[in-house]
């Protein structure tokens, strides 16, 4: 088992603490019997706080020279701190006073008996001022994580404010949408209208030709029919025989340009007709339009993309 040796309980200087402990002053040799009381005095010889009770005791029983001061009249006083019950052991709630290298355990005075068999145990007294360059690289790298625990949360209040803004764009950009999808209805709609009513403009021109040249026919054949009527009625024998023979050729004439007149076509409506992809998207209902939340998409389907493209850029 390895040796042990209990020397004077010693504190560092407080100011190379951080964090949430706050600075005191106390008795150490109160502090060995766990009880907490306020250091009044300071021996810089043994360099130990005591209090009022601690003081006479400390130079009656302990040899040496001692050079006794208040604390307020030390110009470097080295003090402790709060250690929010750190330094007591958790299995016996007594003081640590040794670490085993053996077990990585801080250990106390009770832990030493299962301890005793272990190879490496140090008295911490003896150790601990091995243990400030560690404490300081120790505390650079707390300092460090704190850098990148500030990044983190820098990071992730841009993501919020990106998250804010993105989604309070999205209203502006299907309005954008809507916007243009409308004004290619309505170019479309005033294009197509101004080809309704060229085309109307056309064929009315075409039915008012057709209608002059059937009104004239009609007039030519009331005009032969009341001729025809007066000779059947009136006319000579010689005379019927021979309007009979002339009737015969204007009938021909008369019917082979109503015919062409006939065949002549007319439009009398005009329809309109929209792309498939339109009537497609109408058939989606309000899923046509897609939401992508971090480069997925999460809502609609792939389609969707090249039918607003289609609508959108169609001529």
């Amino acid at each position: 088992m390895a040796t042990v040796e209990k020397h004077g309980f010693k504190r560092d200087s407080a100011g190379d603490f951080i964090g949430e402990f706050s600075v005191t002053q106390s008795c150490e040799p109160c502090m060995k019997t766990n009880v907490s009381k306020t250091a009044t005095f300071n021996c810089n010889d043994c360099d130990e706080f005591l209090c009022d009770a601690c003081k006479n005791p400390h130079t009656v029983y302990k040899g040496g020279k001692h050079d006794i001061v208040k604390c307020r009249d030390r110009k470097s006083v080295p003090v402790g701190v709060g250690m929010k019950g750190l330094d007591i052991c958790q299995e016996h709630d007594k003081e640590i006073e040794f670490f085993c290298h053996d077990h990585s355990k801080l250990c106390c005075s009770k832990c030493l008996f299962i301890h005793r068999k272990c190879d490496h145990l140090d008295d911490i007294n003896n150790e601990s001022g091995q243990k400030r360059h560690e404490l300081h690289e120790l505390k650079q790298l707390f300092i460090k994580l704190k850098s990148d625990a500030d990044a983190i949360i820098a990071q992730c209040k841009k993501s919020e404010l990106s998250l804010d803004g993105s989604v309070a764009e999205i209203s502006s950009v299907i309005d954008t949408m809507r916007d243009r999808i409308i004004k290619l209805f309505e170019d479309a709609k005033q294009k197509l209208l101004s080809g309704a009513i060229d085309f109307k403009i056309s064929e009315v021109r075409r039915i008012g030709n057709k209608l002059e040249a059937a009104s004239k026919l009609k007039e030519e054949i009331l005009k032969e029919l009341a001729m025809f009527c007066d000779i059947l009625e009136n006319g000579t024998p010689i005379q019927q025989y021979i309007y009979a023979i002339k009737f015969k050729e204007k009938l021909n004439t008369v019917e082979l340009n109503l015919n062409k007149q006939d065949a002549i076509n007319i439009s009398s409506i005009v329809t309109v007709s929209f792309p498939k992809e339109l009537t497609t998207l109408l058939e989606m209902g309000n899923n046509f339009i897609q939401l992508h939340c971090g480069g997925n998409k999460t809502v609609g389907i792939q389609s969707h993309k090249r039918i607003i493209s289609t609508l959108a850029n169609h001529p």
